[in-house]
């Protein structure tokens, strides 16, 4: 409040004059400021007003803006996946109509002609399926996962080869966790096969280029991530330790190739302990006491692969590598791989193919998976005569890891067993048998598959019931994985004018799966590959089921119905999931607008004008300055006569 002492009257004309002057300006500016307020409806205009005001305001600003720009995410990611849900609304449609057509065609009512003009109808299913995996919003596409530019669904070799990657799209949603807001046409149509994940574990060297975050390391646990290197730490340690043991050496171990040796003067004994609230040293393997006088090794470090991994780190592979053979779709390629020196180089050569595979490193970090991306196409990996690069990769795809129920597209291999004698009611071994094999001098034996569940499991059968018969094994008869090429080899050394003959036994259908029903003159007979690898998806069922259609395969439409019976409830789990993320977005939604209107409304107390209090406030000081200026005027008219009175 500006005030005018009373006692102006008594001092110089010039010092009063400036005091009354002084006064009314302060009055004068208090009175603007507040003018300016009351214009912008604000309380705090410049931060020298208030700064901590000014301070707390900026932060408020701040966040208002990130939660304005969530808002605006979230309000995209409802629009994205209620798009991806109205989309696969419609594809449950039409796999419900696909279905009814091939149930409509089993049994009786249904003739040649009538299954070639519904062959029509899945036809132009599987049109309009493939639109759907390439609709897009905004120009996104709603089902590559997180390649949303991509497109994910294209017609290739004759199949739909799909070429999306990822879960799908992240954006900052304000969520606790990740929520894609597009999905990955696998989880969706069934895009990719899942099948040749590498058989044995390619358990890698650590070498001086290895990223630390390559490393699960020797709790299992993983060693701090960067682009750090081993060879870094190996030079950093060596030279910490040749502080104390001059001649002291670290490096790694060549035997095993996944751990550090140390090797201390005699005499001498390090010791390595982390600090507290650090467990480097134990992730390393190298927490310990370490002894002079021989090499002392570490922890195994347990390295990943990545795509940067050399050929020559991988356990129990020969470098440098051989040829494969890559079959898919009816296209057989023979693939070189002399000249590859890593993983990348390896998925480089593969992918030059384009013949609709995918090589990936497996979840485990210690295996490579290879992926059929082409929907109608039969994947076979197998070696070239006599080679071993597809075993030791662990890639081959009829192997003797290789499961029977993953035989004939998935329907498995047809074994008799728990067959009982019809008079006597007891268990019938003789029943079991579920095929026999001559031999060219005239021998044969029977084989029994009860039990087996792998391709190694029926060499071991054959060859125990050949030695059971009293032939020799390998000298007379073996049974073995074809050397070029994939499928069981049957092999006959004795001499006779017989064929080498597999014959059916007890209506089993076990030598028909395997492939290796029929007879050979020769000394080998070699089996067909029916472990090829499909993808077990919608294009491929809906394939099926048209092609079964116009062969008037009613086994054939039966079984591809079937199938679609999977692609439904994936579907409906899809969709699910889907709404749930749908939901979450919701209440995201909602929790960032009540957030915003806290932020707003604590914003508001600092920074907005209380216009009554200001009115009263302006009042005042047009009051004041009234005051001010009528005592200035009586006070700077007063002379000397006016004291004389």
């Amino acid at each position: 409040m500006s005030s005018i002492s009373s006692v102006l009257g008594r001092v110089p004309n010039l010092l009063s004059s400036q005091t009354v002057l002084s006064s009314i300006n302060r009055s004068n500016s208090q009175l603007l400021e507040l003018q300016i307020k009351l214009s912008s409806g604000r309380e705090v205009n410049r931060p020298s007003e208030n700064p901590v005001f000014a301070s707390t305001i900026s932060v408020l600003d701040d966040l208002l803006e990130r939660r304005d720009q969530r808002l605006r995410n979230l309000s995209e990611a409802s629009s994205l996946l209620g798009s991806v849900d109205s989309a696969m609304a419609e594809m449950s449609d039409l796999l419900l109509q696909a279905k009814s057509v091939g149930l409509s065609q089993i049994g009786v009512g249904s003739d040649t002609e009538t299954r070639r003009n519904q062959a029509l109808v899945i036809d132009s299913i599987l049109d309009g399926m493939q639109s759907l995996g390439n609709r897009q919003h905004r120009g996104m596409f709603l089902f590559s996962g997180s390649a949303v530019g991509t497109q994910p669904f294209s017609g290739n070799l004759g199949g739909i080869q799909y070429a999306g990657s990822g879960d799908g799209m992240i954006t900052d949603l304000g969520l606790g966790s990740s929520t894609p807001v597009t999905i990955a046409g696998d989880r969706v149509f069934g895009a990719l096969s899942a099948r040749i994940e590498g058989d044995r574990d390619l358990d890698p060297d650590a070498t001086a280029e290895t990223l630390l975050s390559d490393l699960e390391g020797a709790r299992g646990l993983g060693v701090r991530p960067g682009p750090i290197t081993v060879e870094d730490v190996r030079s950093t340690l060596e030279a910490a330790i040749q502080t104390i043991d001059s001649g002291a050496t670290v490096d790694l171990d060549p035997a095993s190739g996944d751990r550090f040796r140390i090797t201390g003067s005699a005499g001498t004994s390090i010791n390595i302990a982390d600090p507290e609230e650090s467990t480097a040293a134990a992730d390393l393997g190298l927490a310990g006491t370490f002894v002079g006088g021989a090499p002392a090794l570490g922890g195994d470090l347990q390295p990943r692969l990545s795509w940067n991994t050399s050929i020559e780190a991988l356990d129990g592979v020969s470098f440098p590598l051989g040829t494969i053979r890559i079959e898919n779709a009816g296209q057989i390629r023979e693939l070189d791989l002399s000249g590859v020196d890593s993983l990348a180089d390896l998925r480089n050569q593969v992918e030059l193919l384009d013949i609709g595979v995918r090589v990936e490193i497996g979840e485990s970090g210690d295996r490579l998976s290879f992926k059929n991306e082409l929907s109608g196409g039969a994947l076979s990996i197998s070696e070239v005569s006599g080679g071993v690069t597809a075993t030791q990769l662990g890639i081959r795809s009829f192997a003797g890891s290789t499961s029977l129920a993953d035989f004939n597209d998935g329907r498995g291999v047809g074994i008799v067993s728990g067959s009982v004698d019809p008079v006597t009611g007891a268990p019938d071994p003789d029943g079991d048998v579920d095929f026999s094999v001559g031999l060219h001098d005239g021998r044969s034996f029977d084989v029994d598959l009860t039990g087996a569940e792998s391709v190694q499991d029926v060499l071991d059968a054959l060859t125990d019931a050949a030695t059971a018969a009293g032939i020799a094994v390998p000298a007379e008869f073996d049974a073995g994985l074809a050397t070029d090429g994939n499928g069981i080899e049957l092999s006959d050394l004795t001499i006779g004018g017989a064929e080498l003959q597999v014959t059916a036994q007890n209506g089993s259908a076990a030598a028909r799966d395997l492939g290796i029903l029929g007879s050979s003159s020769g000394a080998t007979l070699a089996g067909e590959d029916r472990a090829t690898v499909a993808v077990e998806g919608v294009f491929g069922h809906l394939k099926a089921l048209r092609d079964a259609l116009m062969a008037d395969d009613e086994s054939g439409i039966a079984f591809a119905t079937q199938r679609l019976e999977a692609d439904i409830a994936r579907t409906t789990e899809a969709r699910a999931e889907v709404g749930v993320r749908a939901r979450r977005v919701e209440d995201a939604v909602s929790r960032e607008e009540d957030l915003r209107v806290q932020d707003l409304s604590l914003k508001s107390n600092l920074q907005d004008l209380d216009f009554t209090d200001a009115a009263i406030r302006f009042s005042q000081l047009q009051q004041q300055l009234q005051a001010g200026l009528t005592t200035a005027g009586k006070i700077t008219s007063l002379t000397l006569l006016d004291f004389l009175r």
